[in-house]
């Protein structure tokens, strides 16, 4: 399969990127600074680009068959990179006829409380900037007419692959603690292999 990666320079990008060619897809990945992917392999293909620019990444998307973006930004201020991004990267794939997208957000956006109490009470709190963007992303992608499937992990950390984990097709699962950023790439790329989640917003957790 012939796949985009957006965000493929962060811990979870580079998981994808790495699962993604072992499974022997054809991948291009798009990022603002190319010599930060030391990555080489003969299927896979760099292109400078921000999400932020359409114009910079349109070329690239055409003739795809996937997209998966797990880009990321943080601030304890208000902010639209989020829900911007989804905004452009919807648009263009419309415009190329590019159906299939996978994206990451966080089970963060989740009004009810999820998680240890101290994330309930002192880290969610502090990311209220970023799940706020992250729900008007999800509404974007979700408003659009796409095939998307929306992964909402729980607490990230690094860890290996095991393929042993939870998936919640309501988009929420109860005592969603962690999940290594190695098992998110594994669900996401898990995705493009099924239609069972289209358009749906799944959670992910042990």
């Amino acid at each position: 399969m012939r796949l985009v990666i957006f965000g493929a320079t962060g811990g979870t990008g580079q998981q994808l990127l790495q699962q993604a060619l072992g499974r022997g897809h054809q991948v291009t990945v798009v990022v603002r600074r190319p010599d930060a992917i030391t990555l080489t392999h003969e299927q896979l293909r760099v292109i400078s680009g921000d999400i932020m620019k359409p114009d910079s990444f349109a070329s690239a998307l055409r003739q795809q068959d996937a997209v998966l973006s797990v880009v990321g930004q943080s601030s304890f201020r208000p902010m639209t990179f989020y829900r911007q991004s989804a905004h452009n990267l919807v648009e263009q794939m419309e415009n190329v006829g590019l159906q299939r997208l996978v994206c990451l957000t966080s089970i963060g956006v989740l009004d009810k409380p999820v998680g240890p109490w101290w994330y309930i009470w002192f880290i969610k709190p502090l990311l209220k900037h970023i799940y706020e963007d992250m729900r008007h992303m999800e509404q974007t992608i979700q408003k659009s007419p796409l095939a998307w499937t929306i992964v909402r992990p729980s607490r990230l950390f690094d860890g290996k692959r095991t393929g042993q984990y939870r998936v919640g097709a309501s988009g929420e699962l109860a005592h969603a603690n962690s999940i290594s950023r190695a098992d998110v790439a594994d669900c996401m790329l898990g995705q493009l292999d099924s239609q069972t989640h289209w358009q749906q917003a799944i959670a992910v957790a042990y």
